[in-house]
């Protein structure tokens, strides 16, 4: 063999095991990492059948856990309504105005606004501004509280007096959370309908009477699109709600450890509430977003 086919070799040699050395070093987090994405969904899925079937036992509803859920549905629903209510009824605003100005520009009638609203606001509006509210007010507290209680060695406390924690903490903050989403969404979803009609009217994008206008919303309602916001918010919600508790009561070491998952919960949960978005709008509709898949 040539001298200089010889070195090219041993130079072609000496690059494959520099690669495969290197893929291995890759792979190696990657796998840690994979490892650790699917056993946190696990924990999250086994929370969340844990919590359904507590939720069907008569036995589990005792006075004191009772009491909790409704301090904790107070907090989470009835206290964020006003923000709810500003939220939507700013984003009615924004969306009747880019419509104004895509129509002008794209020369699209105004009887197409009822049906594009509706669609928009249920299927992907509504849930998601729900769950940043409930995530923003209520989900970073929940994970700060049981974090707090983490530290202090309060779950141990109850643990050894015989309360389960899963039943006392976990079962009344997450099924709060679900069911606050759900019914935010609902407030949600008619505020930004009520905002965006009357918005448009004065800026005469919309030049129907009222009673048209939600006579054409009510033709374009169908079971599907009201299974998908049920879906949707129901299952966000529980990922959302299970999330803020995980991170709370898996907290290790001292109280100065309380600021870290305060500031982690929440991009947690709304990362969680964005992938759950995008898989049932997929699985439902076969599109993420206006894009079609398949």
């Amino acid at each position: 063999m040539p001298l200089r086919s010889v070195k090219t070799y041993q130079f072609l040699t000496s690059v494959r095991s520099l690669l495969v050395r290197g893929l291995f070093r890759l792979s190696e987090p990657l796998g840690r990492l994979f490892i650790r994405r699917c056993t946190n969904i696990a924990n999250i899925l086994s929370i969340l059948w844990v919590t359904l079937f507590l939720t069907l036992r008569p036995r589990t509803w005792s006075p004191s856990v009772r009491a909790i859920f409704s301090r904790q549905l107070q907090f989470t629903a009835v206290d964020s309504i006003p923000t709810a209510l500003q939220l939507s009824a700013t984003v009615g605003v924004l969306i009747i105005v880019q419509a104004a100005i895509w129509m002008d520009r794209l020369g699209i009638s105004t009887d197409a606004v009822a049906p594009v609203l509706w669609r928009f606001v249920v299927r992907e509006a509504a849930p998601l501004l729900a769950c940043m509210v409930v995530i923003g007010r209520s989900g970073v507290a929940i994970g700060t509280e049981l974090a707090t209680m983490r530290a202090g060695g309060e779950i141990e406390v109850l643990d050894s007096h015989g309360i389960d924690p899963m039943t006392y903490l976990v079962l009344p903050r997450i099924l709060a959370m679900i069911l606050s989403v759900f019914c935010l969404a609902l407030v949600m979803a008619a505020t930004i309908v009520v905002t965006g009609y009357y918005v448009g009217w004065l800026m005469s994008v919309i030049r129907i009477s009222w009673i048209e206008f939600f006579t054409d919303i009510a033709r374009n309602i169908n079971g599907e699109d009201l299974v998908f916001f049920g879906s949707k918010t129901l299952i966000a919600g529980g990922f959302a709600g299970a999330i803020c508790c995980t991170d709370g009561l898996y907290v290790r070491g001292a109280i100065t450890d309380v600021p870290k998952v305060s500031s982690r919960v929440g991009i947690r949960a709304l990362t969680a509430v964005f992938i759950v978005s995008a898989i049932l709008s997929i699985l439902f509709y076969g599109k993420l977003l206006v894009f079609k898949i398949g």
